[in-house]
């Protein structure tokens, strides 16, 4: 079974950053189409002005929704946190998609597609990996830039078995 995927990109981000993202994403995952479409605004009642952040999990749950045959990516230029965090990189639901941050990802078009890639694992039901994979949880900016840009063959299984159960 192939998936699509709509990435909705924050109107303040530049689409020259996502560098060949669609092909990339095409490569590791099994999707078939992938969408670009630009969001005017970002729900306010996400914004939270004593922090001066996005909550990340408000943003995927105003944004992203179940689809059986579609995942959706929101990229956004804000910070965003999640309680108990200073900030998040993203956050992810199995199966139906993925919010990422490109605030702390220093216009870096290898970073972002990195933690993008990361995410979607999440919604192809990966979990934090400790092999070398961009599956590594990362605490920090430095971390994040350190972990590998691939997934280890471990998380490639799963992935794979994530798909043979949805065909299921």
């Amino acid at each position: 079974m192939q998936l699509g995927l709509t990435i909705l990109i924050d109107s303040d981000f530049s689409s020259s950053l996502l560098g060949d993202l669609t092909s990339h994403l095409m490569d590791i995952f099994p999707l078939n189409q992938v969408d670009k479409h630009k969001l005017a605004l970002l729900p306010h009642s996400c914004w939270d002005v004593s922090r001066q952040q996005y909550n990340a999990n408000c943003l995927l749950g105003s944004v992203v929704s179940p689809n059986h045959n579609k995942i959706v990516l929101l990229i956004v230029t804000k910070d965003t946190y999640v309680e108990k965090l200073n900030f998040v990189f993203g956050v992810a639901s199995t199966g139906i998609g993925a919010v990422v941050s490109v605030f702390r990802l220093e216009k870096d078009p290898e970073f972002i597609q990195k933690e993008i890639t990361h995410e979607l694992g999440h919604v192809f039901g990966l979990n934090h990996c400790s092999l070398p994979c961009v599956m590594t949880f990362s605490n920090s900016v430095w971390e994040a830039k350190q972990k590998s840009s691939n997934f280890c063959e471990k998380c490639i299984t799963k992935i794979n078995q994530f798909m043979n159960k949805k065909l299921t």
